[in-house]
């Protein structure tokens, strides 16, 4: 039983002719009788709570997305009548951001109502759901009766998938223009032969095919697209740097959600795509390869990646990758440059594996740093932090500048923006024949 703010309230109110029942003594029997029915009345309101009859159910996906406001249902069913006020209350993992926490709803007779709610994780892996509480308002409002009703569920929470899932249903063109990308297809640039169209203006005369063109007796252009069944191998840093926080996710994470769009992207544009996953050694490694079934090993291996609070040993990884990597292959480095000692060890390693191959180094911008040196210091303490940043900021700039020569492609983006730059530039390199 848990009284209500109108029973302690009523309480409150009889108290004080029982204060006056000393100098009244008359006054006592009437408040002891108005006590016990009050009492009597409260025992009547929990025996009617308790008797509502419920039946709650919980819907949620099997896979939650990090960082996303995943969507969640409480069904409450109502077998009865008269209005049943109730208040309810999941019992979500402690680490998951809930909104709303809680809902106070009214129960029509005999009716289903459904209470939705958005959990959002801020870490991949397996958590628990616990049971689904819920508090009944007994007719009078005077007590509550709580009851749990059974709905713990195991759940596993994945990297962001939503972009690649958008690119699966659209079809065979994929919604490209509305996610921000580049064509898949550059028509009329590339190595490999796609098809012959009539001539439009504007059209290269390098691109015209004569032989068809005698034949049709009309201009005939040769359609080229980027070759296809090259190799792509990302790699992901999984270092103490990585598990900074930046707009609620770990680097880690960011990088984690641009790697899979990018593997699934280029593995829908008929690429070899392989995967090294890195700290102060190779933790994992998938060697390029095409189809789905790739995709689900480099998802399943991403998973439960977490950073390791060690060093970055950059040698380690290059050293595997030109003992693995015979083949010429566009190398993703998912990387962060706050850390100047480490980074400094990626310079040389990285500019000769630029020889063989195509590296592209991608970092994610400290988003916090560059918001604090856009708010003017109020005192010595603020004014420290600014120099702090600004020198941070600064080394950053000239180890990506170090970063960027022999033939070291860069991008440093916004969180947000990480996943679309890097496919961008993918297209780009494709489109130009890098590779």
């Amino acid at each position: 039983m848990i009284p209500s703010e109108r029973l302690w309230g009523l309480l409150a109110l009889l108290a004080l002719p029982m204060a006056l029942a000393g100098f009244f003594p008359g006054l006592g029997g009437a408040v002891l009788a108005l006590d016990a029915l009050a009492l009597v009345l409260a025992a009547f309101d929990f025996l009617q709570a308790r008797r509502v009859r419920l039946e709650v159910r919980r819907t949620l996906p099997e896979r939650l997305n990090v960082g996303v406001a995943n969507r969640v249902e409480v069904n409450l069913v109502h077998r009865g009548g008269g209005t049943v006020r109730v208040r309810v209350k999941d019992e979500a993992p402690p680490s998951f951001a809930t909104e709303p926490d809680e809902a106070a709803l009214s129960l029509k007779p005999d009716s289903q109502t459904q209470w939705v709610y958005r959990a959002t994780p801020v870490k991949r892996g397996k958590f628990n759901f616990g049971d689904v509480h819920v508090r009944v308002t007994g007719p009078l409002g005077l007590v509550s009766h709580e009851r749990a009703f059974p709905a713990a569920k195991s759940v596993s929470v994945y990297p962001d998938l939503r972009g690649a899932r958008r690119l699966l249903l659209s079809g065979a063109a994929l919604d490209l223009v509305n996610l921000g990308l580049r064509q898949l297809r550059r028509d009329g640039r590339g190595s490999e032969f796609a098809r012959l169209r009539d001539y439009a203006q504007g059209d290269s005369v390098r691109d015209v095919d004569w032989k068809a063109t005698a034949r049709r007796g009309r201009p005939v252009t040769r359609v080229l697209e980027s070759e296809r069944s090259q190799a792509l191998l990302i790699c992901v840093d999984a270092g103490r740097s990585m598990a900074a926080q930046v707009d609620g996710l770990t680097k880690l994470d960011h990088a984690v959600n641009a790697a899979l769009f990018l593997a699934f992207v280029a593995i829908r544009n008929g690429d070899r795509v392989g995967l090294a996953l890195f700290a102060d050694g190779v933790k994992a490694y998938l060697p390029p390869a095409a189809g789905r079934g790739q995709y689900r090993k480099l998802v399943d291996t991403l998973y439960s990646a977490t950073p390791s609070l060690t060093y970055v040993d950059y040698l380690a990884l290059f050293k595997e990758l030109n003992v693995r990597l015979n083949r010429r292959s566009l190398l993703c480095v998912f990387t962060d440059f706050l850390d100047e000692e480490q980074a400094h060890t990626l310079v040389a390693p990285l500019h000769r594996l630029a020889r063989r191959h195509v590296p592209l180094c991608l970092s994610v911008k400290d988003t916090a740093l560059q918001k604090l040196l856009r708010t003017p210091p109020s005192g010595p303490e603020e004014a420290f932090q600014h120099a702090v940043a600004s020198e941070l900021l600064t080394d950053r700039e000239v180890l990506k500048a170090r970063v960027s020569r022999g033939g070291v492609q860069m991008l440093d983006v916004a969180p947000d923006e990480l996943s679309l730059a890097a496919v961008n530039r993918y297209l780009d390199i494709k489109a130009r024949g890098v590779l």
